[in-house]
């Protein structure tokens, strides 16, 4: 039996490695046109071919997204379950999500523009010696390059100093390179998803140990957080980091430090202010996740809803692992927001009718999420009456 359950983690291991090498491949057929990454030739001749399938060949491209989402959505379920049979230990999960994480974070931002906007604020800084908060990146016409493959280039930076000020030492460590920055940026966006799986087991082994291991997997494995986290490198999950770490150093009894780290948070993206009532609960779990289903809600109300806000609300649902309706819910949601790229994969803008796929590519995940969580209920319900007849 112990063979057996080593068996189940090292082909969990090698099909999560296989599967982030897809992702970390197919993530180089979204590199901008504009856009040379090396200047060798050899590396330019590669690159083409990558960008030929991502640009020219959008059929092949977006089914290959959609078998990636599928792999990685059946592992995710895969890798759950094995946990709640007592197949996966912790040590192989840790051993998954640290492949995971050193492949994917040098993955190409594939489905963000938002990337290189954190790179060229930190460039405004120390290249330029501008306040990225006064000029625009079109003010650098005809002596930037990047304009060439960046956009909001007509607006100043609306990220906050906190998250500029954590730009600027990766930005150094390029050493002029673009890809050797671009690097360095996503290997401190990885770092930050550890620190928050990290602070997610610490949390979960102080209130429900058992359920420990199932939480990190939860909110580490799920799709969504690596491909909006590893690969796109949105800076939410520094954010969701510091306000995990918040509850660690409640936990702990340090209040007044875990006031000021949660600070930090709501001073690198402001979102984590809707938890501010959490924190005067004692970092109630349910209290928290009902706070950031709140703040996404208000979010999603006034503008699209993009993909990395579930981001702020995953962490939240690995902190009650035991609710596997929400678990289940929260899937079909990550699911629904990764098929939002689809139709500009397939069609290359969002023209029609690209936003009416969008939206219902959306909502059905949704649907059939809660739709499952009914079935399984009303499953439940009556084999626990047939017992109880019996």
């Amino acid at each position: 039996m112990s063979t057996r359950k080593h068996l189940f983690g090292r082909m969990l291991t090698l099909l999560y490695a296989l599967g982030a090498l897809s992702l970390f491949l197919y993530s180089y057929t979204q590199v901008d046109l504009g856009l040379t990454l090396s200047r060798a030739t050899m590396w330019q001749t590669v690159q083409k071919w990558f960008q030929s399938i991502g640009y020219f060949n959008r059929p092949l491209s977006t089914f290959i997204y959609l078998c990636i989402l599928a792999v990685f959505f059946v592992l995710y379920a895969v890798a759950i379950h094995g946990i709640g049979k007592k197949k996966l230990t912790g040590r192989e999960l840790l051993v998954i999500i640290g492949v995971v994480a050193f492949i994917t974070c040098f993955s190409y931002p594939a489905f963000s523009y938002d990337f290189f906007n954190y790179l060229f604020t930190a460039k405004t800084i120390l290249i330029y010696h501008k306040n990225p908060y006064i000029v625009i990146p079109l003010q650098f016409s005809g002596v930037e390059p990047w304009l060439s493959f960046m956009h909001w280039t007509h607006l100043p930076t609306a990220y906050t100093p906190l998250w500029i000020l954590v730009t600027l030492l990766p930005y150094m460590l390029g050493f002029g390179y673009f890809l050797l920055t671009l690097w360095s940026l996503k290997i401190a966006v990885a770092v930050a998803y550890l620190a928050a799986v990290w602070a997610i087991y610490m949390i979960l082994t102080r209130v429900d140990g058992n359920n420990a291991i199932l939480g990190v997997a939860i909110f580490a494995l799920n799709p969504l957080i690596i491909i909006e986290s590893l690969v796109s490198g949105h800076n939410d999950i520094l954010m969701m980091a510091l306000a995990l770490w918040a509850i660690v150093l409640f936990q702990k009894g340090q209040k007044w430090t875990s006031w000021f780290v949660l600070s930090l948070s709501v001073a690198m993206k402001l979102m984590t202010l809707f938890l501010i009532p959490a924190f005067f609960t004692r970092w109630n779990r349910k209290v928290a996740l009902a706070c950031m289903v709140v703040g996404f809600m208000v979010v999603v109300s006034q503008r699209e809803v993009l993909g990395w806000y579930w981001v702020w609300v995953v962490p939240f649902v690995a902190l009650v692992p035991d609710l596997w309706p929400i678990t289940i819910i929260s899937t079909g949601v990550s699911l629904g927001l990764l098929l939002r790229y689809a139709p500009f994969l397939y069609l290359g803008n969002w023209n029609d009718p690209a936003p009416f796929v969008k939206t219902w590519g959306t909502v059905i995940p949704i649907i059939l999420s809660i739709v499952i969580v009914i079935v399984i209920f009303l499953f439940k319900k009556t084999a626990s009456f047939h017992r109880s007849s019996r």
